[in-house]
């Protein structure tokens, strides 16, 4: 059957806002066997399978452009990838007995491997004398593929850690110009959220942000976040209710930090090759030229979307490591305090990422140690 067929799919896709908690708990429990095992590989086909038609990709697209091993990207990858590995192996040949080891699996994208110029997160987490940290991380790399292809699985048999690490999400929604998708500049949008029913834990600011920019989102963007709760559950229902296997170790997510769309390359003496990357990179591709493409001008209203993209994100992610309890949550939203504290439109610099690592290592320290 067509996932796209099923009755609740098709609400998700079609009607993201009037699908509620209950219809996700529903379509999570349809993949549920008579023996109360999660069928999590046709689960996964099908939510990849959202994932294309919310973008209207055909399959040899989606592997086309959500490929982190090709090109430049991809030779960087490798690289920066067979030298942390040959660190990892070389720490764990010349372990000192009766010294307490804590074993770090990870997976994800560029902020768990931004391949050169600034230190990302593991790069940080590594200067830890007492981790040991097998990453199979890939600066481009879609959570879609990543849960799909499962390699995940393979590793965490094989290092067997206390601490599975994984970063995903960001580059299935913008690489490619791919959100535009998710933006429209006709104010006749669904809106979420008014006043009246935005959390209030929100400070001011961001409340205004947040409702300047409902009317400008379209509901493929809910269908988006719902099929990366829908990902992400089944994955952690794979690792902790179909199999003890992995029963004492924990599992920690991220959801990005709140960006700026911009243009162009920034500069500080800090950072002296910081305009040579952003160029070759290409800066402003992520954020600033979709929603130009939609004509989403206005710097502000630019902000106030990227705001409430990523809000959305780490509240999807809370609530599905609240479901689990032995998966958290590091919210480094209010980590970079101005547009100076990121690299280019999507990657902190390095001293803001220690920051970020830095979290990290209190809560891993905190459940592994301290337990």
């Amino acid at each position: 059957m067509n996932a796209a067929n099923k009755p609740l799919i098709k609400k998700m896709l079609n009607k993201p806002l009037e699908f509620n908690s209950t219809d996700f708990d529903e379509l999570i429990e349809s993949y549920k066997s008579s023996n109360n095992k999660y069928h999590v590989q046709e689960a996964f086909r099908d939510f990849r399978e959202c994932v294309r038609l919310i973008y209207d990709l055909n399959e040899d697209r989606l592997l086309d452009t959500s490929n982190a091993n090709s090109g430049m990207l991809g030779k960087l990858n490798r690289r920066s990838t067979q030298i942390r590995q040959k660190k990892y192996f070389k720490r764990v040949e010349n372990q000192i007995p009766d010294k307490k080891y804590i074993r770090i699996y990870a997976e994800g994208d560029s902020w768990f491997l931004f391949p050169t110029f600034v230190k990302d997160i593991i790069d940080w987490l590594k200067k830890n004398d007492n981790y040991l940290i097998f990453s199979d991380a890939f600066g481009g790399d879609w959570i879609t593929n990543i849960i799909y292809e499962g390699q995940y699985v393979e590793g965490l048999t094989i290092h067997a850690p206390d601490v599975f690490l994984i970063s995903g999400g960001g580059n299935d929604l913008v690489g490619n110009e791919r959100m535009a998708v998710m933006v429209s500049n006709k104010d006749n949008q669904q809106e979420k959220y008014t006043v009246e029913t935005l959390p209030k834990e929100i400070d001011v600011e961001k409340s205004n942000l947040i409702l300047s920019a409902q009317k400008y989102i379209n509901k493929e963007f809910y269908a988006f976040i719902w099929t990366m709760k829908a990902q992400y559950t089944m994955l952690f229902k794979g690792l902790y209710e179909n199999t003890t296997k992995f029963k004492d170790m924990i599992s920690i997510t991220h959801g990005y930090a709140y960006p700026y769309p911009k243009k162009g390359n920034n500069f500080s003496w800090r950072y002296p090759l910081q305009p040579i990357v952003n160029a070759l990179l290409g800066s402003g591709k992520w954020l600033f030229r979709p929603l130009m493409i939609k004509g989403i001008l206005d710097p502000q209203l630019q902000r106030a979307i990227v705001m409430t993209f990523i809000y959305e994100y780490n509240e999807m992610l809370i609530a599905v490591a609240n479901k689990f309890d032995k998966v958290y949550h590091i919210d480094c939203r209010d980590i970079p305090k101005s547009q100076l504290d990121w690299y280019d439109e999507l990657h902190l610099k390095s001293h803001k990422n220690k920051e970020v690592a830095l979290s990290f290592k209190q809560l891993i320290e905190d459940k592994i140690i301290n337990g």
